[in-house]
C-alpha cells in the first residue's frame, strides 16, 4: 500500500519550555526518539502569535499582509463592528491547493482556518473555525458519510470549558479534551490506512487549550497559583503532552523510514502576566478617545453595570448549547449586550482619534481613526505620524511600579511587521503581549476613566475561570526521515518557512511571492545538491484564495461561543 511521502503532526501551542525537560525526564519517549533521529529547533510564529494568522502563514508561506488573516475577528467593511473570520477570508493559495495542482494527493485533518474546506486532490477535514458538527466541514462529502459509518459522529465541542466553576467541571473539561484527542487519533489512523495521500497532516488543539486554562496549577510561581487545586490538576498539562506523545508513536510506527515526519506548533506557550493594561481607559485619559456625553451619567452607569452583570451571569451559568441557541434567537440583543459590556457602543467616533477593540482578549492593538479608511475618521494624513509617535511614547511610559521596567516590551508599527496588499487592514500599532511577563489587557468602562490604566494584580488563587496561560513567539519544529539530517539542531526557522519546505520536499516549485524560505539546513548536503530549489514566478493578479465563507447568524453564534469558551474573546 502507498504510504505518505510527508506526514505532519501539528501540536497547537506546544513549547520547548515544557517539552525539553519532559523529554529529558523520560516522559515523552516518542518525541525524544524523533528528536534523536532527526532535526529539531525553535520555530518563530507569525506576528501576532495567534492561531489564525499563524496557521495561515504556515499554509501559505506568507505574512498576514499577503494572506489577509490577522485574528479570529476582522473589521466589517464600512463599520467599526467586527465579524468572525474563517478560511473564506484568506486571500492567498495554500499548500493544499498548490500540491493538488502539482499532482500530489493531500489529506488535511483539523488544521485551523481551513473552513470551508477546499476541493483538493484528496480530502480535507476543517479545523476550529468550523461552526458546528452540522456544517459541511469535510470534503468530499462521501468521506464524511464513510467516517460516520465506521468511526461514529464527529465531535468538535468542549461543553464544560467555558464554565469551569468546580473541580468536577475542570475534570470534565479534561475528559472532553481526551475524548477529542482520541477521536482525531482514531480518525487519523483510519484515513492513513484507507485514504493515504502523498502529503498528510493532522492537528491537535488540546495543548493550547489545557495550557490556557491549567497553567496556574502546574506553576507554583504563577500569581494565580492554587495550591489546593494543584493537588488534583498539577499534572494536567503534562498528561496532555504524554497522550499526544503516544499518538506520535502510533503514527510513526505505521510509517516507513523514507516518510518525512514533521512535528510543528504554530506558537509556544507560557503564563499570563499579572500586569493588566486598560488601553481604552488610557487613550481616554490622554484625550484621544471620547465617550458619548451620557455614558458617564449615573443612570447610564447603573444600567451598564446591570447589563454587564446579566451578561456575565449568562456566560457563566448556561451551557454552550443554551448560549448558542440564545445567541441565534436574539442576535441583535446579543450585539447590544456585548457592546454595552465592552463599552464599544459608548465611543463617540466623531471625537475619537485612537481606540482599541477590547472585545478581543488579544491582541490588544491600537487603531487610528483615520479619515478615508474609517467610517467617521477624523485623523488627517498630515497628523498621522505625530499621533503615532505620541501614542508610542505614552505607551512606553507605562512601567511596572515594582521594577520600573516598561510593561509593553515592543510597540510595532503596522508596516514593520506586515507587508503586502492587505497590510493596510491591520491595526496601526501592534503591542507585544507575548514576550515573557509582558502584559494582559482588559475591557475599559466609561465610569472607570479616572482609575489607573495599569493595574498589578494581587497574588491569590483564581476565583473565576480565566486564562492562566497565553502564547509565546517560539513554537517547536521536529523533522525525521528520508533526507533529513540525524541528531542535528536548526536555528532561525520560521513558521512561514514550512510551506516552501513542504513544497520542496514534494518536488514542487516555490512560488516567488512566498515570504518563507526552504529550510535547507534540515537536509543532508547531498540531497540539497542533487535537488536544487526551483522557483515559479507568480503575479499578484494570479492569487486565488479562500472561497468566501461569511458565517450565517447561527454559524457566527456557534463560533462565538467556542471562542469565548476558549478565552479568545472577552
Amino acid at each position: 500500500m502507498q504510504k505518505p511521502k510527508i506526514f505532519v503532526l501539528g501540536l497547537d501551542s506546544a513549547t520547548w519550555d515544557l517539552m525539553r525537560p519532559w523529554i529529558d525526564e523520560g516522559h515523552l519517549p516518542n518525541l525524544a526518539k524523533l528528536v534523536a533521529q532527526g532535526v529539531s529547533g525553535k520555530l518563530d510564529s507569525a506576528i501576532p502569535p495567534l492561531t489564525p494568522p499563524a496557521w495561515t502563514s504556515f499554509m501559505t508561506g506568507k505574512n498576514p499582509g499577503k494572506h489577509g488573516i490577522f485574528h479570529f475577528l476582522e473589521p466589517q467593511p464600512g463599520s467599526y463592528a467586527m465579524r468572525y473570520a474563517n478560511a473564506g477570508s484568506r486571500r492567498s493559495q495554500t499548500i493544499w491547493q498548490l500540491l493538488s495542482k502539482g499532482g500530489c494527493s493531500i489529506g488535511s485533518i483539523n488544521v485551523p482556518f481551513t473552513y470551508p474546506p477546499e476541493e483538493v486532490n484528496g480530502f480535507q477535514i476543517s479545523g476550529m473555525d468550523t461552526p458546528s458538527e452540522k456544517s459541511a466541514f469535510i470534503f468530499p462529502q462521501s468521506l464524511r458519510e464513510e467516517l460516520e459509518r465506521t468511526i461514529g459522529p464527529l465531535s468538535l465541542e468542549l461543553r464544560f470549558l467555558g464554565a469551569m466553576t468546580s473541580d468536577e467541571k475542570h475534570q470534565k473539561a479534561l475528559d472532553e479534551m481526551e475524548a477529542l484527542d482520541n477521536q482525531w487519533t482514531k480518525l487519523g489512523l483510519y484515513v492513513l490506512e484507507h485514504h493515504t495521500a502523498d502529503v498528510m497532516m493532522l492537528t491537535y488543539m488540546s495543548i493550547d487549550t489545557v495550557q490556557h486554562h491549567f497553567w496556574h496549577y502546574m506553576d507554583p510561581q504563577h500569581f494565580l497559583h492554587d495550591p489546593a487545586g494543584a493537588e488534583k490538576f498539577r499534572d494536567a498539562i503534562r498528561g496532555v503532552y504524554q497522550r499526544l506523545d503516544r499518538a506520535v508513536g502510533e503514527f510513526t510506527s505505521r510509517l516507513p523510514e523514507e516518510t518525512v515526519v514533521f512535528v510543528v506548533s504554530d506558537h509556544g506557550g507560557g503564563p499570563v502576566s499579572d500586569r493588566v493594561v486598560y488601553l481604552n481607559r488610557y487613550l481616554a485619559q490622554l484625550g484621544l478617545l471620547k465617550y458619548r456625553a451620557d455614558s458617564k451619567s449615573g443612570l447610564q452607569s447603573t444600567r451598564q453595570k446591570i447589563v454587564r452583570g446579566v451578561y456575565r451571569l449568562i456566560r457563566g451559568s448556561l451551557s454552550s448549547s443554551q448560549k448558542k441557541a440564545l445567541a441565534n434567537l436574539f442576535p441583535k440583543l446579543r450585539e447590544k449586550f456585548e457592546g454595552a459590556y465592552t463599552s464599544y457602543a459608548n465611543i463617540d467616533w466623531s471625537a475619537t482619534k485612537a481606540y482599541c477593540s477590547e472585545v478581543l482578549a488579544s491582541p490588544p492593538s491600537i487603531w487610528i481613526n483615520s479619515k478615508g479608511s474609517k467610517p467617521h475618521g477624523i485623523v488627517d494624513d498630515s497628523e498621522y505620524e505625530d499621533l503615532v509617535t505620541f501614542i508610542t511614547g505614552k505607551l512606553r511610559d507605562l512601567k511596572d511600579p515594582r521594577t520600573g521596567e516598561p510593561v509593553i516590551p515592543h510597540i510595532y508599527r503596522r508596516d514593520e511587521v506586515f507587508q503586502g496588499p492587505y497590510a493596510g487592514e491591520a491595526a496601526d500599532l501592534i503591542l507585544d503581549w507575548w514576550s515573557q511577563n509582558a502584559f494582559s489587557s482588559s475591557p475599559s468602562f466609561p465610569e472607570d476613566s479616572d482609575k489607573p490604566p495599569l493595574v498589578v494584580r494581587e497574588r491569590q488563587p483564581m476565583k473565576e475561570s480565566e486564562w492562566a496561560g497565553t502564547h509565546r513567539m517560539q513554537g517547536v519544529l521536529v523533522a525525521r526521515g528520508g533526507p533529513v539530517k540525524k541528531g542535528a539542531e536548526i536555528g532561525g526557522a520560521r513558521l512561514m518557512d514550512m510551506a516552501p519546505t513542504l513544497l520542496y520536499l514534494a518536488g514542487q516549485k516555490i512560488p516567488s511571492d512566498m515570504d518563507g524560505k526552504v529550510l535547507l539546513d534540515l537536509f543532508e548536503p547531498a540531497f540539497v545538491q542533487a535537488n536544487p530549489v526551483q522557483y515559479e514566478e507568480v503575479s499578484g493578479e494570479n492569487q486565488s484564495g479562500g472561497q468566501g465563507g461569511a458565517y450565517s447568524a447561527e454559524e457566527a453564534a456557534a463560533v462565538e461561543e467556542r471562542l469565548k469558551a476558549l478565552g479568545y474573546i472577552e
